[in-house]
């Protein structure tokens, strides 16, 4: 049984995630790395790309595999990809590049974009998994309309807000379609382990009088970040204010473009509080990662879930396990009650 599903978007993250359907394919037995071996019946090997979509001429008409290996992509390597005939089409521009990326990273095909509809459906394409960068909201509605009418669900892993706006959830469900987002939490990202010490400080009846997080980053993502961050710094300080009390001095959270990191992507994450008689107390942290295969840990769960919601019937249940898997859901709750959410709706599928 195989999981068919469509990128919209060959970068880091696209690679990172062919290269990681490989590694669990080729080492059936493997579980590093995963929070869930198995969603149902579905190991991480029965995902399959089946349909790409990209504007660069390093990628359009090219081999999926030849596509992601090819600049500007430079994420490190998990290893080989699997064999693949998929060849990436030409998706729409819409607002998905800045002049700025233009100059720097992007090389627009001359090729006219195709019927992104028509290619799903001819692909077999069950799920769309969309990488577009921060700030492509037409882009990226002109793709989940594409979704609707080839009968595809879809897996919104960028900030646009779509699985949080109701009249998008409506038309999904009654679609019988998943829609989950908005917004991918990494597997462990500089979000979840904020909120985790954010929530150490009011468990332990500290109030917080300062609480920054500062993300440095240098892949394509991040410079286009550098210039349109709104939704992303929007999306990530929600996450945080959603575990801090009224007392608490409100996060703030900034992206900085660090050319140097490329992929490998710092996060200084500084809490300062007041302890017992007001005396002050801080924390100090910082976490590195690579951003792109941190993601792909959580995109794996995102696909095979859908999936089994699918089969079942229980397509209205994606909005609940969003709190989980991203870090702007229709519903934010607690990481401990959104993982027994998640738990609990899945084990229901069985």
């Amino acid at each position: 049984m195989s999981i068919d599903v469509a990128v919209i978007g060959v970068g880091n993250c696209a690679k990172s995630l062919l290269e990681g359907i490989a590694y669990y394919t080729l080492d059936g037995s493997a579980e590093l790395g995963l929070m869930s071996p198995r969603i149902g019946p579905y190991p991480v090997s029965a995902i399959r790309v089946v349909c790409a979509f990209d504007i660069d001429s390093r990628k359009v008409g090219h081999n999926l595999n030849a596509a992601a290996a090819a600049e500007p992509n430079r994420t490190s390597t998990i290893g080989e990809c699997l064999p693949s005939s998929v060849v990436v089409q030409r998706g729409p521009t819409g607002d998905s590049v800045i002049q700025e990326l233009r100059e720097y990273y992007i090389r627009e095909s001359p090729a006219p974009p195709v019927d992104v509809a028509n290619a799903l459906r001819t692909t077999g394409a069950e799920l769309v998994v969309n990488y577009l960068p921060t700030g492509s909201d037409e882009a990226t509605y002109a793709y989940a309309e594409a979704a609707l009418q080839a009968g595809c669900g879809f897996i919104n892993c960028m900030p646009t807000v779509l699985a949080r706006d109701p009249e998008w959830r409506r038309r999904f469900q009654t679609a019988g379609l998943v829609l989950m987002g908005d917004d991918i939490k990494s597997q462990c990202g500089a979000t979840i382990v904020n909120r985790t010490l954010l929530k150490l400080f009011t468990m332990r009846g500290i109030r917080v009088t300062t609480a920054t997080q500062v993300n440095y980053g240098g892949n394509a993502d991040h410079f286009n970040l550098h210039h349109r961050a709104d939704a992303k710094e929007a999306c990530k300080q929600a996450a945080l204010h959603s575990v801090q009390t009224n007392r608490d001095a409100p996060a703030v959270a900034r992206m900085i473009y660090t050319e140097q990191n490329y992929d490998h992507k710092k996060a200084d994450i500084r809490i300062e509080g007041q302890i017992f008689g007001g005396v002050p107390v801080s924390l100090q942290v910082t976490l590195e990662d690579e951003d792109s295969p941190n993601s792909g840990g959580v995109v794996v769960d995102a696909i095979r879930a859908a999936k089994l919601l699918t089969e079942r019937g229980k397509q209205h249940e994606a909005t609940a396990l969003c709190s989980f898997l991203m870090k702007a859901p229709p519903r934010q709750c607690s990481d401990e009650e959104a993982l027994a959410q998640f738990r609990k709706i899945l084990e229901t599928c069985m």
